[in-house]
């Protein structure tokens, strides 16, 4: 059904690009991301909370409520299409973190680990969430943590998807460029874009041209804001480890066995200090899972949920059984 709306919509880009209009490409992005979003039901909201406006994508379900955070320079959209393959009756949230996306920007703010785990706290509380699922990406992951460690009796599980904040015993392809000096994460032309998919997704997916070229026109227009943030981030940097043995609610750890972005060597540095972590490393893979691969990743938490629910809870910081590593 998607392609067929694809289908549409470039035909419709064509006819304006022939036709002479102009932005037909950013029109026509704004028509794809439109129709991504109604297939998977999602709405975009905003909400006020710690002098920011986050902004957030929800689909309404009758059940419990899954929360959703993207990776650093990444927003709420990168959870569309996993969103698509969850049970419907879930409630899901994506959010925008402070800094991303659509949610404010603030020059004044440092972008640390803290400060985005803090304005995700306030979002939270502004939403009125009480107890909810969480899952994260990348420097989500990490946020994630933060967040449950501080906060475990609001948190019934939490999934890491590639998180970062653990330095792995082998050396990414990323981080072997950022030790020359090169930081491929903050890309400042269409070139620098095309290398950052190459470092992000093992197997790319299929993106026509015009979308293709607004995405990598919105990254180089953000990139001296995400270069702050970064800077800001690594000045301030802090390991995850120390927090991952206080986490007691039930554990998931999805990896790509391909990730150029986070080694997926890292695993192990999780599931010696996560006791009851349960583990999926999935193949031919890179670092964003649930965009490279949605349904197969959306099924593995689906699964892991399914075994969560079927747990009983005495409180909101029980553990999981034995599970596979």
């Amino acid at each position: 059904m998607f392609r067929r709306y694809l289908t549409v919509a470039v035909l419709i880009g064509a006819v304006c690009l022939l036709c002479g209009c102009s932005g037909f490409q950013n029109s026509l992005f704004e028509c794809s991301m439109s129709m991504e979003h109604r297939l998977s039901k999602l709405q975009e909201k905003s909400v006020q909370a710690g002098g920011l406006t986050f902004s957030y994508l929800e689909r309404s379900g009758p059940g419990e409520t899954i929360v959703l955070l993207h990776g650093f320079g990444a927003d709420k959209d990168n959870w569309v299409r996993f969103v698509r393959h969850l049970p419907k009756e879930y409630r899901v949230i994506a959010i925008d973190l402070p800094g991303h996306g659509s949610t404010t920007q603030d020059p004044q703010a440092t972008y640390t680990i803290d400060y985005l785990t803090q304005g995700f706290a306030d979002a939270v509380q502004a939403l009125n969430l009480d107890r909810f699922h969480l899952a994260g990406n990348s420097m989500g992951g990490f946020v994630s943590v933060l967040y449950s460690t501080g906060n475990p009796d609001h948190v019934l599980s939490l999934c890491l998807i590639d998180p970062a904040g653990a330095a792995s015993p082998q050396p990414s392809d990323i981080q072997l460029a950022i030790d020359r000096g090169e930081n491929p994460l903050v890309p400042k032309s269409r070139e620098d874009f095309d290398t950052l998919m190459a470092y992000g997704f093992h197997d790319r997916p299929f993106i026509p041209w015009p979308i293709n070229n607004v995405l990598a026109d919105r990254y180089i227009e953000r990139s001296a804001f995400n270069e702050k943030m970064w800077n800001d981030i690594h000045f301030h940097w802090k390991d995850v480890v120390p927090y991952l043995g206080s986490l007691q609610m039930r554990v998931f750890l999805i990896w790509g066995d391909k990730d150029r972005v986070l080694h997926v060597s890292s695993v192990s540095v999780y599931q010696r200090h996560i006791p009851q972590v349960e583990t999926v490393i999935l193949k031919d893979c890179g670092h964003v899972p649930m965009l490279e691969l949605p349904k197969i990743t959306a099924g593995h938490y689906t699964g892991f949920l399914e075994k969560c629910s079927q747990e009983p809870r005495a409180s909101s910081q029980g553990t999981c059984p034995d599970s596979d590593r």
